[in-house]
């Protein structure tokens, strides 16, 4: 099978790396496990460690994200840190379907654990009522978009597949914001409305009237004002830095500043 174009499918020019298998991800303790099943209460069930063939570099991508939730729980834990990171749990990554599975250029992310009862199951805690358990979910979702140009999660969810899991692929570079693509907008919407308190905020992608309103709070809060995340990659990377700092920590927006 042919491997599609760097510019189509990854955005280094990296398609020459070969696929390989591992059973964790940046650290060879921090396991991945297979979601099976689901609980009563709509958990998803991960009994064992399990092996998954990808390409390397979204490995090595997907290894990033669990570097940075391990270094999110030791610095910026909600209550008893730090938080050591333990396990992520997956429910596919190179699979014969149309798109980036296909080639192993994507990873389906369904549960990231730190142990001790702290960890976000993707099936549950991104409309869950509690709202520490949403900011943490959005801290993942940030992180996640640190390291990956396209992030599905259950308000970015065109084809109604995405509510039970997070899928990030390497189609788009991760690059600076961009308003017309719904997984930069909807972070946004996320973060005005369970960071910022702008309680009525639609997370639907459309970046609106509505949208530049809770832009323009957390510009505020956070200090941002002359950091414009559409301006560069390095811009956006500070802005999900502070949303997934906030959302981890349980905080509100502007506990933490810019700079």
């Amino acid at each position: 099978m042919t491997f599609p174009s760097s510019s189509k499918a990854f955005a280094r020019s990296t398609c020459e790396l070969p696929d390989i298998t591992r059973d964790w991800l940046y650290s060879t303790a921090w396991k991945m496990r297979y979601r099976t099943a689901f609980s009563e209460s709509g958990f998803g069930v991960h009994p064992k460690v399990t092996s998954f063939t990808m390409h390397q570099e979204t490995h090595t991508q997907a290894g990033k994200v669990m570097r940075d939730l391990n270094a999110l729980g030791q610095t910026y834990a909600r209550s008893e840190g730090p938080w050591d990171y333990q396990w992520t749990g997956v429910a596919g990554t190179k699979v014969c379907k149309p798109g980036y599975h296909r080639y192993g250029a994507a990873i389906d992310f369904t549960r990231f654990d730190w142990g001790s009862g702290h960890y976000v199951d993707t099936a549950v805690h991104g409309k869950e009522k509690r709202r520490y358990l949403r900011r943490r979910y959005l801290a993942v979702i940030a992180v996640c978009r640190k390291h990956f140009g396209t992030v599905l999660h259950c308000y970015n969810d065109p084809d109604g597949s995405h509510w039970n899991h997070i899928h990030a692929d390497r189609g788009r570079k991760a690059v600076a914001a961009d308003w017309d693509y719904q997984t930069d907008t909807t972070i946004i919407q996320w973060a005005a409305r369970d960071l910022a308190g702008i309680t009525d905020m639609a997370i639907d992608g459309d970046f609106g009237p509505q949208t530049r309103q809770g832009l323009a709070t957390l510009r505020k809060r956070f200090g941002a004002e002359k950091v414009d995340p559409t301006a560069s990659s390095a811009n956006f990377l500070a802005w999900l830095d502070l949303i997934s700092r906030h959302g981890m920590a349980d905080k509100d927006a502007g506990t933490y500043k810019s700079g």
